[in-house]
Protein backbone atom coordinates (compact mmCIF):
# COMPACT_ATOMS: atom_id res chain seq x y z
CA UNK A 1 0.00 0.00 0.00
CA UNK A 2 1.27 3.28 -0.86
CA UNK A 3 2.85 5.74 2.06
CA UNK A 4 0.57 8.28 1.55
CA UNK A 5 -2.80 6.03 1.80
CA UNK A 6 -1.56 4.55 5.10
CA UNK A 7 -0.54 7.86 6.65
CA UNK A 8 -4.56 8.76 5.33
CA UNK A 9 -5.78 5.51 7.19
CA UNK A 10 -3.44 6.11 10.35
CA UNK A 11 -4.04 9.93 10.82
CA UNK A 12 -8.48 8.56 10.64
CA UNK A 13 -7.46 5.61 12.67
CA UNK A 14 -6.07 8.50 15.50
CA UNK A 15 -8.99 10.25 15.21
CA UNK A 16 -11.47 7.99 15.67
CA UNK A 17 -9.32 6.44 18.45
CA UNK A 18 -9.66 9.99 20.59
CA UNK A 19 -13.49 9.50 21.29
CA UNK A 20 -13.04 5.79 21.96
CA UNK A 21 -10.23 5.97 24.66
CA UNK A 22 -11.87 8.89 26.56
CA UNK A 23 -15.29 7.61 26.56
CA UNK A 24 -14.24 3.59 26.88
CA UNK A 25 -10.64 2.89 27.92
CA UNK A 26 -10.62 5.82 30.35
CA UNK A 27 -12.89 3.21 32.07
CA UNK A 28 -9.80 1.28 33.27
CA UNK A 29 -8.27 4.11 34.97
CA UNK A 30 -11.00 6.07 36.04
CA UNK A 31 -13.53 4.82 38.76
CA UNK A 32 -17.01 4.38 37.49
CA UNK A 33 -18.64 6.48 39.59
CA UNK A 34 -16.91 9.16 38.04
CA UNK A 35 -18.02 8.58 34.04
CA UNK A 36 -20.07 10.32 32.28
CA UNK A 37 -23.64 8.40 31.92
CA UNK A 38 -22.72 7.53 27.83
CA UNK A 39 -19.69 5.88 29.03
CA UNK A 40 -21.56 3.65 31.04
CA UNK A 41 -23.71 2.70 28.79
CA UNK A 42 -21.02 2.06 25.89
CA UNK A 43 -19.27 -0.36 28.36
CA UNK A 44 -22.07 -1.99 29.68
CA UNK A 45 -23.34 -2.39 25.80
CA UNK A 46 -19.99 -3.86 24.92
CA UNK A 47 -19.55 -6.08 28.03
CA UNK A 48 -22.97 -7.31 27.48
CA UNK A 49 -22.66 -8.10 23.69
CA UNK A 50 -19.37 -9.12 23.65
CA UNK A 51 -18.82 -10.76 26.96
CA UNK A 52 -16.00 -9.39 27.97
CA UNK A 53 -14.75 -10.16 31.38
CA UNK A 54 -11.34 -8.06 31.13
CA UNK A 55 -13.86 -5.01 31.61
CA UNK A 56 -15.53 -6.42 34.42
CA UNK A 57 -12.54 -8.12 36.59
CA UNK A 58 -10.21 -5.17 35.75
CA UNK A 59 -6.78 -6.61 36.52
CA UNK A 60 -4.12 -4.75 37.75
CA UNK A 61 -2.24 -5.10 34.26
CA UNK A 62 -5.45 -3.89 32.27
CA UNK A 63 -5.33 -0.61 34.78
CA UNK A 64 -1.81 -0.37 33.96
CA UNK A 65 -2.36 -0.59 30.62
CA UNK A 66 -5.13 1.97 30.60
CA UNK A 67 -2.57 4.33 32.25
CA UNK A 68 -0.26 4.35 29.39
CA UNK A 69 -3.30 4.75 26.67
CA UNK A 70 -4.35 7.66 28.61
CA UNK A 71 -1.31 9.14 29.58
CA UNK A 72 0.79 8.14 26.43
CA UNK A 73 -1.39 7.08 23.59
CA UNK A 74 -4.20 9.77 23.87
CA UNK A 75 -1.40 12.82 23.56
CA UNK A 76 -0.10 10.76 20.94
CA UNK A 77 -3.51 10.22 18.67
CA UNK A 78 -3.67 14.04 18.85
CA UNK A 79 -0.22 15.09 17.81
CA UNK A 80 -0.05 12.34 15.72
CA UNK A 81 -2.65 13.03 13.73
CA UNK A 82 -1.43 16.50 13.46
CA UNK A 83 2.07 15.47 11.95
CA UNK A 84 0.28 12.74 9.28
CA UNK A 85 -1.80 16.03 8.49
CA UNK A 86 1.54 17.95 7.84
CA UNK A 87 3.05 15.35 6.71
CA UNK A 88 6.22 15.62 8.87
CA UNK A 89 8.81 12.99 9.32
CA UNK A 90 9.51 13.73 13.06
CA UNK A 91 6.38 11.86 14.33
CA UNK A 92 8.05 8.55 12.94
CA UNK A 93 9.70 7.28 16.15
CA UNK A 94 6.34 7.69 17.99
CA UNK A 95 4.46 6.27 15.58
CA UNK A 96 6.82 3.15 15.88
CA UNK A 97 6.35 3.28 19.42
CA UNK A 98 2.98 3.61 19.74
CA UNK A 99 2.53 0.57 17.12
CA UNK A 100 4.73 -1.33 19.44
CA UNK A 101 2.68 -0.33 22.50
CA UNK A 102 -0.08 -0.90 21.46
CA UNK A 103 -0.27 -4.31 19.78
CA UNK A 104 1.72 -5.81 22.59
CA UNK A 105 -0.49 -4.94 25.10
CA UNK A 106 -3.48 -5.81 22.56
CA UNK A 107 -1.58 -9.32 22.28
CA UNK A 108 -1.85 -9.88 26.00
CA UNK A 109 -4.88 -8.94 26.43
CA UNK A 110 -5.83 -11.54 23.39
CA UNK A 111 -3.64 -14.29 24.90
CA UNK A 112 -5.61 -13.78 28.36
CA UNK A 113 -9.07 -14.18 26.78
CA UNK A 114 -8.00 -17.51 24.73
CA UNK A 115 -6.83 -19.17 27.94
CA UNK A 116 -8.68 -17.91 30.35
CA UNK A 117 -12.17 -16.96 28.78
CA UNK A 118 -13.32 -20.73 29.98
CA UNK A 119 -12.56 -20.24 33.45
CA UNK A 120 -15.13 -17.09 32.63
CA UNK A 121 -17.92 -19.22 31.50
CA UNK A 122 -17.35 -18.22 28.25
CA UNK A 123 -18.32 -20.73 25.14
CA UNK A 124 -15.54 -21.81 22.61
CA UNK A 125 -17.44 -19.23 20.03
CA UNK A 126 -17.93 -16.31 22.74
CA UNK A 127 -14.09 -16.47 23.08
CA UNK A 128 -13.57 -16.26 19.50
CA UNK A 129 -16.04 -13.75 19.17
CA UNK A 130 -14.06 -11.34 21.79
CA UNK A 131 -10.76 -12.00 20.35
CA UNK A 132 -12.06 -11.18 17.15
CA UNK A 133 -13.28 -7.75 18.61
CA UNK A 134 -9.43 -7.35 19.88
CA UNK A 135 -7.89 -8.31 16.66
CA UNK A 136 -8.16 -5.22 14.74
CA UNK A 137 -6.81 -2.94 17.97
CA UNK A 138 -3.59 -5.56 17.58
CA UNK A 139 -3.44 -5.92 13.77
CA UNK A 140 -3.46 -1.85 12.91
CA UNK A 141 -0.48 -0.96 15.56
CA UNK A 142 1.44 -4.09 14.55
CA UNK A 143 1.42 -2.67 10.62
CA UNK A 144 1.50 0.41 11.36
CA UNK A 145 4.84 -0.48 13.89
CA UNK A 146 6.12 -2.23 10.62
CA UNK A 147 5.73 -0.08 8.40
CA UNK A 148 7.35 2.86 10.54
CA UNK A 149 10.18 0.79 11.67
CA UNK A 150 10.84 0.26 7.87
CA UNK A 151 10.97 3.88 7.34
CA UNK A 152 13.15 4.94 10.09
CA UNK A 153 15.56 2.59 8.38
CA UNK A 154 14.85 3.48 4.74
CA UNK A 155 15.49 7.18 6.25
CA UNK A 156 19.28 5.95 8.31
CA UNK A 157 19.98 3.64 5.49
CA UNK A 158 20.54 0.28 7.78
CA UNK A 159 17.82 -1.37 6.00
CA UNK A 160 20.20 -1.85 2.84
CA UNK A 161 23.02 -2.93 5.15
CA UNK A 162 20.30 -5.25 7.34
CA UNK A 163 19.05 -6.86 4.00
CA UNK A 164 22.84 -7.19 3.09
CA UNK A 165 23.81 -9.15 6.40
CA UNK A 166 21.39 -11.89 5.96
CA UNK A 167 21.77 -12.33 2.70
CA UNK A 168 25.52 -13.24 3.51
CA UNK A 169 24.14 -15.44 5.96
CA UNK A 170 22.05 -17.07 4.04
CA UNK A 171 24.58 -17.81 1.38
CA UNK A 172 26.80 -19.15 3.86
CA UNK A 173 24.21 -21.53 4.93
CA UNK A 174 24.12 -22.89 1.45
CA UNK A 175 27.67 -23.77 1.44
Amino acid sequence: MEQSTLDKFYLWYFLVHIPITLLVDASLVIPREYLPSISLKLIELHISTNKDFLLVQLPLWLQAFGAVELFFQLPLFVIGAYYLYIKSRSIYPYMLLYGFNASFTTAICIVHVFYEGHTYGLSEAQVKQLILVYVPYFAIPFVMMVDYLNRILAIVGVREEVIVITEEIDSKKLE
